[in-house]
């Protein structure tokens, strides 16, 4: 019922030859999620009078406050919830505080009536929604379409980032560098290291086309991405290296340029990057795991 990828933010490998199982920082474990009590019999039959109204008329009920000082998700932002979902009889449908592991999607991506409900919430806040029938799929074990009850966690708000002024040409600015890209450090970074073709770059980005529309983000996996820098296309590699811890910048990759991502479209490209941290990527190839500790007798 949501949809839990975040449609065109899904994420991109940007290598020439990815490495297996470095794209992404090890996601942290499933953490328990206790669901908030079902609802009545009641109330999964009808809206309880005193349940409180969007402005578009959906009816909810705030189970725990969230957050005072956050503000609402917008339409680009990418939302971590849990949900589960209950149809009129009671049965569940849909569960992922059972799972534990909260389900991400970017908000314009969602349907109408999710949009509503999620635009209205913020972290840590728990809410009872009630969706009518005409504003949902139909029901994945009914196949009929039917009124819901929906039990959300806010987990947390990916704040997506606006594109630069300049999106279909560089900023005047910019660095033109040897493969064509051009770069603008719009925040600078701290410490002496610099990011090197040799170093491992753990990154924050985002990517958008050249007219404005986000193709990928960091943000949508609430984790930063692994760069091996020496294994990106060159004109990526110009846009990295030279970086600082906690440096942002801009970096514009003309269409020609473009060498090519598994799985992704041609065409101009216009990254925000923000450096994470700097690894030795050698040597976190030629690492090996630790063995497992030998069961107790």
């Amino acid at each position: 019922m949501v949809r839990a990828a975040a449609g065109s933010i899904a994420p991109l490998a940007l290598f020439a030859q990815a490495p297996q199982g470095l794209e992404r920082r090890a996601a942290p474990p499933p953490r328990p999620a206790p669901a908030p009590p079902a609802p009545t019999a009641a109330e999964l039959v009808a809206v309880p009078a005193d349940a409180d109204r969007t402005g578009t008329g959906l009816a909810y009920k705030v189970l725990r406050s969230g957050v005072a000082t956050e503000k609402p998700p917008l339409d680009q932002d990418i939302v971590a919830i849990y949900v589960i979902g209950r149809g009129p009889s009671g049965e569940v449908f849909q569960d992922s505080f059972a799972q534990g592991k909260p389900q991400r999607m970017q908000v314009k991506n969602a349907f109408a009536a999710w949009r509503d409900a999620m635009k209205s919430m913020v972290p840590g806040e728990i809410r009872r929604w009630w969706f009518p029938a005409d504003q949902l799929p139909p029901n994945p074990k009914s196949g009929r379409k039917e009124p819901a009850v929906f039990d959300v966690e806010m987990v947390s708000i990916g704040r997506m980032p606006d594109p630069p002024r300049s999106i279909a040409a560089p900023d005047p600015k910019a660095k033109r560098m040897p493969s064509g890209a051009a770069v603008l450090t719009v925040a600078s970074g701290r410490g002496d290291q610099t990011l090197s073709r040799t170093d491992g770059a753990m990154v924050n980005f985002t990517v958008w086309d050249s007219d404005g529309k986000a193709i990928s983000s960091s943000i949508a996996e609430g984790r930063p991405t692994l760069f091996p820098v020496a294994k990106v296309m060159s004109a990526f590699a110009d846009c990295l290296e030279g970086m600082k811890v906690a440096e942002k910048r801009h970096c514009w990759i003309p269409a020609e340029r473009n060498e090519g991502f598994p799985g992704a479209m041609t065409g101009a490209l216009v990254f925000e990057l923000q450096l994470d941290f700097i690894t030795d990527f050698d040597k976190l190839m030629q690492a090996k795991p630790a063995p497992p500790a030998p069961p107790r007798s």
